[in-house]
């Protein structure tokens, strides 16, 4: 035989041996990770390839989720009646019932700095379930805008506190399933109420010279942020929108009636990224959440928060593609819960970009001092449900400090003795109403 064969023969099975040593990865190493796979790049819907279609798109939708909220075309006139002002730590607190349709009234407060300097910018307050004007986050939140040199007008929701029949607060009136079925049969469904009276706090707020009405925004926090997404949808008025302990996900879906209802129907219409393509160009969207909300986020694994973010991506990628500016936001805080982000230096930060802020800089919002709301609420007396009152929640969430006295609730009372659970203030008498059409 050959040397050079032999030789040959006796090298290789050491080669293939070394060849495998070199190539295969250490004992100690990772093991490989799949490459990454970029997500798919979102696309407009059908027809909207410019600002032009864009809003044609818009106003073809939003005419056909108004007529499946039940929302009226026609609107009455307002009939403001002013039933007296406060001052309280140098803003003013002005007391106000108007006429949302026949047979409904709604009394409200606005809070405003004592002397602004200028027609101001303004935001409504959409309040959560039980919520009401003199809930302790959204009178927290009245008196912090109205230092910030806005107005802020914050208005009982239907079935709650003066537009409960025995005054009572915290009542979620407007959700029992026997509510919703008699509103929906009427051809009304409860959320389209919520959200026409909060575009009659809009029309209020219009007929003020103190007011500046290409400055208006909305601002709410569980049900109020809901709310809050249906005004950013619906309402062009709307130049900016804090949609705050919501998601843009079908974990609202299995919520209660006055949200889960709509927002079925919503969704056969609409993927959650349309829906939140309402907003731009014309609202700036910041949608602020806590990434460990259980109240929201239902299952708890999640799911709830990375489709909100989802949502914000690909809200971002068609308004690029289309050529607006993609004012969307999604905005979480790590391990929080179901907590008022609506009050939050961030959110103040927001305002302040896409409103204004006349009484107060960008860094002077920056430098606030801070105060656990557990602490601010255990100061002045506050009691918290059971629910939320817990580190995680509401117990949990952070302040900007500017020393704020709660008003009491007595002091914000708008209507007269004997008007108190009268069918025109209560959602017993609207049912009724609607029910007469």
């Amino acid at each position: 035989m050959n040397i050079f064969c032999l030789n040959i023969e006796r090298l290789v099975p050491a080669l293939i041996v070394a060849i495998a040593a070199l190539t295969a990865p250490p004992s100690h190493a990772a093991p490989l990770q799949p490459p990454r796979v970029e997500p798919p790049m979102a696309t407009p819907p059908d027809g909207v390839t410019d600002l032009r279609s864009l809003e044609r798109w818009q106003a073809e939708t939003r005419a056909r989720l108004r007529k499946m909220l039940g929302i009226p075309a026609e609107r009455v006139p307002l009939a403001p009646e002013k039933r007296g002002e406060l001052e309280w730590d140098g803003i003013v607190v002005e007391k106000w019932v108007i006429t949302s349709e026949p047979g409904s009234r709604i009394p409200g407060v606005l809070y405003r700095p004592k002397d602004p300097p200028g027609p101001m910018p303004a935001i409504v307050l959409t309040f959560g379930h039980g919520g009401s004007k003199s809930q302790w986050q959204y009178n927290f939140a009245g008196q912090l805008f109205a230092r910030l040199g806005l107005a802020c007008l914050a208005m009982d929701p239907i079935g709650e506190e003066e537009r409960h029949r025995e005054g009572k607060l915290g009542t979620r009136a407007h959700d029992p399933k026997p509510v919703s079925d008699r509103a929906d049969q009427a051809g009304r469904l409860i959320m389209g109420k919520l959200v026409f009276d909060t575009m009659r706090g809009v029309d209020f707020l219009e007929t003020r010279a103190d007011i500046d009405h290409d400055r208006i925004g909305i601002s709410g926090n569980s049900l109020g942020g809901a709310k809050a997404s249906w005004m950013a949808a619906l309402e062009p008025r709307i130049k900016m929108a804090i949609v705050s302990g919501w998601a843009y996900h079908d974990a609202t879906l299995r919520s209660k009636y006055c949200t889960m209802l709509p927002n079925q129907r919503m969704r056969e219409q609409l993927t959650w990224p349309e829906f939140a393509l309402l907003a731009p160009p014309h609202c700036a969207l910041m949608i602020m959440n806590g990434d460990a909300d259980v109240i929201i986020d239902r299952d708890g694994d999640g799911s709830a928060w990375a489709g909100t973010r989802e949502v914000g991506r690909q809200v971002e990628q068609m308004c690029r593609r289309i050529g607006v500016e993609p004012t969307v936001r999604a905005w979480f805080e790590a391990t929080g819960g179901h907590r008022p982000y609506f009050v939050y230096r961030e959110a103040l930060e927001w305002i302040h970009e896409h409103l204004g802020t006349p009484g107060m800089t960008l860094q002077q919002i920056r430098d606030l001092p801070t105060i656990n709301s557990g602490d601010y609420c255990d100061a002045h007396g506050i009691h918290l449900e059971a629910l939320y009152g817990i580190p995680l929640h509401q117990r949990g969430a952070t302040l900007p400090d500017l020393g704020l006295r709660p008003i009491p609730r007595e002091k914000m009372s708008c209507l007269k003795p004997g008007e108190l659970g009268t069918p025109e203030f209560t959602i017993e008498g609207w049912l009724e109403q609607i029910e007469q059409r």
